[in-house]
């Protein structure tokens, strides 16, 4: 089984021991802004960097992370998820480990009512594979050109879409080893409950993050060496997708098999509600990512919105504003799911709110605690 030879590489990385932050820390944590430290920036990737102060103020009420009532529950399962998660990256340590707490606190926020502590490990593991791909695709680790990362995330697909058809060595470099614990986890998630149903749903978002991941390194290079920026249109219609919470969304599927009776291919509701989900988050994250972007010669949905003539403050007032009317749309469309549907639709809306509220409050990628 891909499983069994997966686990059964060894990895010539030596494993970065760190802490395991209590549930104490953990909560703190994220209800402050964070110390930044360069330090460490080989465990964190190479553009992690100082938190963009925003131009504007917003309602602290509006932007809460956690629902009322909630915060002990939520912080209980991360706690619990944490430990399981920090092994998977020391099996597989090109997976930044400075992406685990975050990404464990959403899997907590995400977690549906009965779920149990194995699927949302499973789950939470989903998270942290698409920030290791968005990782390579974006030049943060490892060392590829741009040819080699287009080619390298092409086999990425082609794992999900057939895992013993690519074969991976985790002792030849952070590529390669993300690639081994991707085909991993596609092992995992083909086997679970829902995966006959519902398998193809998620590698059809797993092909539109990959493709949008294309689309993003050839247009930001174009920008860099034209200072030619892409439509309006077609800069959402790829970030959308490299956001990857529809991706991820689409795995919840397979792990918990809900009961419909109708086929989600034919559904828009299913690709209305995944649509607005990438994109009320893809605007926070445009604008905490903002200054750091513009160092690095990037652009986002900020600096589109400034080509049109807004200054920055109007143009992260613009961003917030879309991303505020994206979440209530997300809330009409999950009241119309059916009953079936009804708790992946809630876990939804808390996750894109719980993602859109961390951004504006502070880098959500690399968590220093």
């Amino acid at each position: 089984m891909c499983v069994k030879d997966a686990c059964a590489m060894t990895s010539s990385y030596v494993p970065r021991h760190r802490p395991r932050p209590t549930l104490d820390e953990m909560g703190g944590a994220w209800l402050i802004e964070p110390a930044v430290s360069t330090s460490d920036a080989e465990t964190r990737g190479k553009h992690f960097e100082v938190t963009r102060t925003l131009k504007n103020e917003y309602s602290a009420e509006e932007f809460e992370l956690f629902p009322r009532g909630s915060r002990a529950r939520v912080l209980e399962l991360c706690d619990r998820l944490v430990p399981a998660l920090a092994e998977w990256c020391e099996r597989y340590p090109a997976i930044a480990p400075s992406r685990l707490q975050s990404t464990a606190l959403v899997g907590a926020v995400a977690a549906l009512p009965g779920s149990t502590y194995e699927q949302n490990v499973l789950l939470t593991k989903v998270g942290l594979i698409t920030f290791a791909i968005d990782d390579i695709a974006d030049g943060e680790i490892g060392e590829l050109t741009d040819d080699e990362s287009l080619r390298m995330v092409d086999r990425y697909l082609l794992t999900v879409e057939s895992p013993d058809t690519e074969s991976w060595d985790v002792t030849r470099g952070e590529a390669e080893c993300i690639g081994a614990a991707l085909r991993e986890l596609t092992c995992e998630l083909m086997a679970a409950e829902g995966a006959v149903r519902f398998g193809w749903l998620w590698r059809e978002h797993f092909r539109r993050m990959i493709i949008g991941h294309q689309v993003e390194l050839r247009t930001k290079r174009l920008y860099q060496a034209q200072r030619t920026l892409p439509a309006f249109e077609d800069y959402l219609q790829a970030g959308q997708w490299t956001i990857s919470l529809p991706m991820w969304a689409t795995a919840m599927f397979m792990v918990f098999n809900p009961q419909v009776e109708h086929d989600l291919s034919e559904d828009p509701l299913i690709e209305d509600i995944l649509r607005e989900l990438g994109l009320l988050v893809r605007w926070t994250n445009d604008i905490r990512s903002f200054d750091r972007e513009y160092r690095e010669g990037k652009f986002n949905g900020l600096t589109l919105l400034m080509q049109r003539g807004m200054s920055e403050a109007e143009a992260e007032l613009e961003a917030a504003t879309r991303s505020s009317r994206h979440l209530r749309k997300l809330e009409s469309l999950t009241a119309m799911l059916p009953s079936c549907l009804e708790e992946w639709g809630k876990s939804v809306v808390r996750t894109g709110r719980f993602c859109r509220n961390v951004y504006m409050k502070q880098e959500f990628h690399h968590w220093n605690s």
